[in-house]
C-alpha cells in the first residue's frame, strides 16, 4: 500500500512563522490538509496541481487572528481553482475566465458602466488578477488572485476586485457612479438626493476624514477586524461567526457594537471639534452612517467581497473620498 506523502511540512514552511507553531499543533492536521485538497481536485479534474502547491497557498494567507481556525470554514474548490490560476497551470485561466469572470460583468452593470469602457475594465481586471504589478510589461508581484484566501466565496470576491479597479479607473476620470453594497449597513443608507446631508458632506468633508481615522483607531483591535472583514474583505456574518466559532447572532452583535463605537465616537469629536448646535447634530449622525461603508473601504483598504445593492451618485469631489 503507497501512502500518501505528508503535506504537513510544506504548509507549515509557506506558513508565516509567528503562526506555525500554532498551525502544527493543530489536530489531524495532514488528514485535513489531503481532505481540502482532495475536495479541489474533485471540482476540477482537469487541473493539475501538485498538492503541495495547494496547501502552500492556503498557508501564506493565515494570519495570527486566523491561525486558530485556520482551516474552518475554507472553500475547497475556489482555493484550488485560485492556485492554479496563480501558479499558472495549462487551462487554469481558461477555466476561471469561462466560470468566473461573468461576475466582472454583474459588478460592473451594478455601477452602470456600458461599452465601451466596460471592456477596458474587464481587462485591467483581468491583468489585476493574473498578471500582478509592475511596469513595462514585467510583473514584480504575483497577481491578486494569490491573495484569495478562501474565507469568503470567490465569485463576490472577484466582483470586489472588479469595483475597486474600476474605482481606480473612475477616480482618475472623476466621474461615473459607485455601488455601495453593504446589506447591514443598507437600512442607514442616505439617498443620494438628500440635499441636507448632500450640504454637510461639502461643508465637513475634511473634518469628517479627520474624526472618522481618530475615531477608528482608538477601537478595540477586535472591533477593526470585524469591519474589515466585513467591509473590505466582504464577509457575512456567517463566515464572520465560522472565524470566530460563534454563532451568527454573536456575530452580527459584536459587528453591531463595533459600528456603533465608531459612529458614536465620530459624532463626539465632530461636536466637540465644529461646535455644532443641537439641531444639527441629527444630520451630522446621518452623513456619518451614509459615509461609514466607504470610509472604512479607505481607511483599511483592500478587497470587499459583496458588490451589491443600492447606488450612489458620486460627483468628483466624493470620489476623491473613496482610496484604492
Amino acid at each position: 500500500m503507497v501512502t500518501a506523502e505528508s503535506l504537513v511540512g510544506p504548509f507549515l514552511d509557506a506558513a508565516p512563522p509567528a503562526v506555525r507553531e500554532t498551525l502544527a499543533a493543530v489536530p489531524d492536521l495532514d488528514r485535513r490538509l489531503w481532505t481540502l485538497v482532495a475536495e479541489g481536485r474533485a471540482a476540477w479534474p482537469a487541473l493539475a496541481v501538485d498538492a503541495k502547491d495547494v496547501v502552500a497557498f492556503i498557508a501564506r494567507q493565515v494570519t495570527s487572528e486566523l491561525a486558530d481556525a485556520a482551516l474552518d470554514g475554507l472553500r475547497p474548490a475556489d482555493l484550488y481553482l485560485a492556485c492554479a490560476c496563480a501558479k499558472q497551470v495549462p487551462g487554469a485561466v481558461a477555466t476561471f475566465d469561462r466560470d468566473y469572470m461573468r461576475e466582472v460583468d454583474i459588478a460592473l452593470a451594478r455601477m452602470r458602466i456600458g461599452p465601451p469602457r466596460l471592456s477596458d475594465i474587464k481587462q485591467l481586471v483581468r491583468q489585476r488578477l493574473f498578471v500582478g504589478g509592475g511596469t513595462s510589461g514585467a510583473p514584480t508581484s504575483p497577481g491578486k488572485i494569490s491573495e484569495y484566501g478562501g474565507r469568503g466565496d470567490l465569485r463576490r470576491w472577484v466582483r470586489s476586485v472588479a469595483v475597486r479597479t474600476c474605482l481606480n479607473d473612475l477616480r482618475k476620470g472623476k466621474r461615473e457612479v459607485l455601488v455601495d453594497d453593504d446589506q447591514l449597513i443598507a437600512q442607514h443608507t442616505v439617498s443620494a438626493d438628500d440635499p441636507e446631508i448632500a450640504y454637510m458632506k461639502r461643508t465637513y468633508s475634511e473634518e469628517f476624514k479627520a474624526a472618522f481615522s481618530e475615531s477608528l483607531g482608538h477601537l478595540e483591535p477586535r472591533e477593526q477586524t470585524l469591519l474589515r472583514y466585513h467591509h473590505v474583505d466582504g464577509l457575512n456574518i456567517d463566515e464572520i461567526g465560522a472565524i470566530y466559532r460563534v454563532h451568527r447572532v454573536t456575530a452580527f452583535r459584536w459587528l453591531e457594537k463595533a459600528k456603533e463605537h465608531l459612529v458614536a465616537r465620530t459624532l463626539d469629536i465632530l461636536r466637540n471639534r465644529l461646535k455644532l448646535p443641537a439641531n444639527e447634530l441629527d444630520s451630522v449622525l446621518r452623513m456619518i452612517r451614509s459615509q461609514i461603508h466607504l470610509s472604512l473601504v479607505r481607511q483599511l483598504g483592500g478587497p470587499s467581497d459583496k458588490v451589491e445593492g443600492d447606488v450612489l451618485e458620486l460627483d468628483g469631489s466624493e470620489l476623491e473620498e473613496v482610496e484604492t
